[in-house]
């Protein structure tokens, strides 16, 4: 593993429902982010084609996705893989996939893409209810993978996943991940800067790892949506905020030092005194007290 890593995020604006547009947007910066020495770089959720869904949801199905969700491994992902290889970068993208086995599920993903290649993509969990419209149009994903990288395994979520469902980012951490990654599409709303700021910074000191969110910016299709992408966990002091970004559109970026964090875990026994046997047998046991009722 190497001793440092720079994580740039990039605050992303989508042109809604225009995924060639988006795309050579997406690689210009990361040109422009793997040329300032960014190692990984990480967009929001759903960059790819835009976050929200057609009107046409309400009647089932969202044409925009369903027509540019890709297959993972799939056109737009070896685009990126070719300057991942090039930039010798990790890229992080948030787009709709096509499940391969059968062309009419669609998740909501982040697809993972290395020098060496697509990596593979992490699915996003919990879908938003309404009045979002995603559990509408997508399937919810079941697995929550770890992805090698030179820095170390790194651990991928999106949005509400985890902003709200903390056990999520400690089991990626249980896995060995010292890195998570959050591609979220969190609209403005009153106190919502703060949000941003709070919650990364929650993942990180919990989990003793180094956190990142990647916020779309600007106006999608009807929603608005305020950046402040930030970089934050622990350091010499309990919390860190390495990097915080503002409503304007481009890269947040820092440098962190992979050989501090392994010393202050090492220190923690974080791993070792986690009591998950006891979490599991609680959820086993209040699963039976539901499945009574």
């Amino acid at each position: 593993m190497e001793d440092k890593v720079s994580i740039a995020c990039v605050t992303f604006s989508t042109v809604w429902g225009d995924k060639a547009a988006n795309l050579k947007k997406m690689k210009r910066y990361i040109e422009d982010a793997a040329d300032k020495g960014n190692d990984i770089i990480l967009f929001p959720e759903l960059s790819l084609t835009g976050y929200e869904c057609g009107e046409d949801v309400r009647e089932g199905g969202c044409s925009m996705h369903h027509k540019l969700a890709e297959t993972i491994p799939g056109p737009s992902t070896g685009e990126i893989a070719e300057i991942a290889r090039k930039k010798g970068v990790y890229v992080v993208l948030g787009m709709p996939e096509r499940d391969a086995d059968d062309p009419e599920t669609r998740y909501i993903s982040a697809a993972v893409v290395g020098p060496e290649g697509v990596l593979g993509a992490y699915r996003k969990i919990h879908l938003m209810r309404p009045p979002f419209t995603e559990s509408t149009c997508f399937t919810s994903g079941d697995s929550l993978p770890v992805f090698p990288t030179r820095f170390g395994p790194v651990g991928v979520q999106i949005c509400f996943d985890f902003w709200t469902f903390p056990m999520l980012s400690r089991v990626l951490m249980l896995k060995g991940a010292r890195i998570i990654l959050n591609a979220t599409a969190s609209p403005s709303g009153p106190g919502k800067e703060t949000f941003m700021v709070q919650q990364t910074c929650a993942r990180g000191v919990e989990n003793m790892v180094y956190t990142a969110s990647a916020n779309l910016t600007g106006k999608d299709r009807t929603k608005s949506f305020y950046g402040h992408s930030t970089i934050a966990g622990r350091g010499w002091k309990v919390t860190e905020i390495y990097a915080e970004g503002g409503p304007e559109e481009g890269i947040v970026s820092a440098t962190l030092n992979m050989k501090l964090l392994e010393k202050l875990r090492a220190g923690s026994n974080l791993e070792e005194v986690d009591r998950i046997d006891v979490v599991i047998k609680e959820l086993e046991e209040l699963r039976k007290v539901k499945s009574a009722l």
